[in-house]
């Protein structure tokens, strides 16, 4: 049986030799346009391929090259009965939680504030919180928001997490199901959205939400761009509910030039940037996988296919 490398996050070229490297005996497939692919059982897949899967008719395993599978599993001609795995780093991913830390402490520390006042010639210094004084909420708590959560808890914030199912996590304060969201939402200062792209996610971050947070809130967004809705965050910031926003990622990118997010002065904007997808980062978890599923092993890393968030 054969592996196929149907798209990928970035040049293809990239990732064929670490695969070949860590797969020295298997068949790689660079090529899904072929007409003939009933030998390939294995797909990796980074994005999108409209009318993959009917070139496929003995495919057993699909393996997600991206963070998110949001892509794979909202594809209309994607088989029911065959396994979804993710391809992440089993201990988060390095790049985002540096990320996620930098930016709560760019908004605990108030540097927007400070920014504009360089701007503006103007000295002034606002009251400082110590970081235990400071709300975090994490809503996600999977393999990337995890090990984001606990380094904001270890620099000494008060960290909670909002989640489909109870978890139990030492130092974070858990809230879970439809009837926790709301006092999840009332404790927390600083919101940092790492949820999947679902139905019922879809949206989530609008003015009721918003409106459940404390005044004066701040949040962060390194999920989807279809998570927030653009004109009840900017309602938001401009009654002064919330007052900062940090995105990484938009319902359309690049950002359209003419998008009010680039000069509203409470948001920050950043080009997608949160991680930098590495083949051989990602390749010891594919490889691993596969390994796996040729000697019937169990899989790891299984998507939920039915998780709402």
């Amino acid at each position: 049986m054969t592996v196929l490398l149907g798209s990928t996050v970035g040049p293809s070229e990239r990732w064929i030799k670490p695969i070949k490297k860590d797969l020295p005996d298997e068949v790689l497939r660079i090529d899904p346009d072929s007409s003939d692919l009933k030998d390939e059982d294995i797909l990796l897949i980074g994005h999108k391929v409209s009318g993959i899967y009917q070139k496929l008719p003995n495919l057993r395993l699909i393996i997600g090259l991206q963070a998110g599978v949001d892509t794979i599993l909202n594809d209309s001609e994607l088989p029911f009965n065959v396994p979804i795995v993710r391809a992440c780093r089993p201990n988060g991913d390095q790049m985002i939680t540096e990320y996620v830390l930098m930016h709560v402490m760019f908004h605990h520390r108030n540097m927007p504030l400070f920014l504009k006042n360089q701007r503006l010639h103007i000295w002034e210094k606002p009251n400082v919180l110590e970081a235990g004084e400071r709300s975090v909420g994490f809503m996600g708590f999977g393999l990337i928001a995890k090990p984001c959560a606990m380094m904001v808890s270890k620099a000494g914030f008060r960290v909670a997490c909002w989640t489909r199912k109870s978890r139990q996590v030492e130092g974070i304060t858990n809230f879970y199901g439809d009837s926790g969201l709301r006092p999840f939402l009332k404790q927390t200062d600083i919101l940092v959205n790492i949820l999947p792209l679902t139905p019922d996610t879809e949206n989530i971050l609008n003015l009721e939400t918003f409106g459940m947070l404390p005044k004066g809130a701040k949040i962060i967004n390194i999920g989807r761009g279809q998570h927030v809705v653009d004109r009840d965050l900017i309602t938001a910031l401009d009654s002064g509910k919330l007052d900062g926003a940090t995105l990484d990622v938009y319902r359309e990118e690049p950002l359209p030039k003419d998008h009010p997010f680039w000069d509203h002065p409470k948001i920050t904007l950043m080009p997608h940037t949160a991680r930098k997808t590495r083949p051989e980062d990602i390749t010891p978890q594919v490889s691993e996988n596969i390994r796996r599923y040729r000697s019937g092993k169990p899989l790891l890393q299984i998507v939920d296919r039915l998780n709402k968030y």
